[in-house]
């Protein structure tokens, strides 16, 4: 097994959902030139090593969208139908770096230098939040002790954020709304 870099770091974007809110599968919808979900990955490629992405409905088509691009491992969640946690679940199985990001396919305002400002803001804690007007959103920035929690949780149940508060913690400001912002209705893209 070859040795991980310190400054490498995986990240895992669920993408399995079937976008019940939105009336119609978000994550092929134009955005800026692309689609929200290749804008999402474009994003963590500028910055992480992989992406797993995690599909479910629709999974085929997506993980085919992705085909060529050997950075992104497409793992595809049969129990997708449980909730995210279940998707997080099992991207996570699949990382192998010290360091690892939880993104949400449905969040194309990222860019790749919050996933560098995050690293940057680790400081030793385990888990890293960006902060906006109070708020925490994603990307999400892990260290390996949280896997194990993330591994014997209830995939029906679980929750990063109920696990992420039994690690140390550290809140990273952001200057902008883009960590909160996602689209769940049609308004939402405008």
């Amino acid at each position: 097994m070859t040795a991980v870099l310190p400054e490498d770091c995986d990240c895992v974007i669920p993408a399995a959902g079937a976008s019940v809110r939105m009336g119609k599968w978000k994550l092929v919808l134009p955005f800026a030139g692309a689609t929200v979900i290749e804008k999402v990955v474009a994003a963590a490629l500028g910055a992480c090593t992989r992406v797993v992405l995690v599909t479910g409905y629709r999974g085929a088509e997506l993980a085919a969208r992705f085909r060529s691009e050997v950075r992104v491992i497409a793992v595809e969640n049969p129990r997708w139908a449980l909730g995210m946690f279940s998707s997080v679940q099992l991207g996570v199985s699949r990382v192998t770096t010290r360091r690892f990001f939880v993104a949400l396919g449905d969040m194309p305002w990222i860019t790749p230098g919050t996933y560098e400002a995050l690293r940057d803001a680790e400081a030793g804690a385990d888990v890293v939040f960006p902060v906006f007007g109070g708020r925490r959103g994603h990307p999400v920035l892990f260290h390996e002790r949280v896997r194990d929690a993330v591994a014997s949780a209830d995939p029906a149940a679980g929750s990063m954020r109920a696990i992420a508060e039994t690690f140390r913690v550290r809140e990273a400001p952001w200057p902008d709304d883009s960590v909160i912002r996602d689209i769940d209705t049609p308004a939402d893209l405008t």
